[in-house]
């Protein structure tokens, strides 16, 4: 099977490729969002399959071929911020939105540590897809879920 396609918005694009790293081979991160107002201009464009502009600087892989299955959102994005970016997609396709448990934060390597807070994340946020069984046959197909 080939990896299902998701969007992650991360304000640190550090973190993010670290992230989307460790996300493979199970999920490939097909675009990354750096803020919430290009994630409000972008998304929609990738959950509907076009490429957004000037997206060869995008850190993703930019496979955009296949619809993205979800976008999960990082601790830097607030309720507005994820609200801002879901707004813009509500007529585009709904897929689930997945955002960090921020209680669940102590657990987390210090956020200095780019590569073991970016691992840490993404074994979390692999964890959640996989719960939700996110692009599978049965799975979520929309709603907002913690990580």
């Amino acid at each position: 099977m080939s990896a299902l396609p998701v969007i992650v918005c991360g304000k640190n694009p550090s973190i993010a490729a670290v992230v989307r790293k460790h996300l493979l081979p199970e999920y490939d991160v097909t675009h990354i969002i750096t803020s919430p107002e290009v994630g409000a201009v972008q998304i929609p464009l990738v959950l509907a399959g076009k490429a957004p502009p000037n997206s060869f600087e995008n850190l993703g892989s930019r496979n955009y071929g296949k619809l993205p299955v979800a976008v999960a959102a990082g601790g830097g994005y607030d309720d507005d911020s994820v609200k801002l970016m879901q707004d813009a997609c509500k007529d585009v396709k709904a897929v689930p939105w997945l955002r960090p448990n921020l209680s669940q934060f102590k657990n987390m390597p210090s956020f200095n540590d780019v590569e073991a807070y970016g691992t840490a994340t993404a074994i979390r946020l692999k964890r959640k897809l996989e719960e939700l069984n996110v692009g599978g046959e049965n799975g979520t197909k929309d709603g907002v879920h913690l990580y």
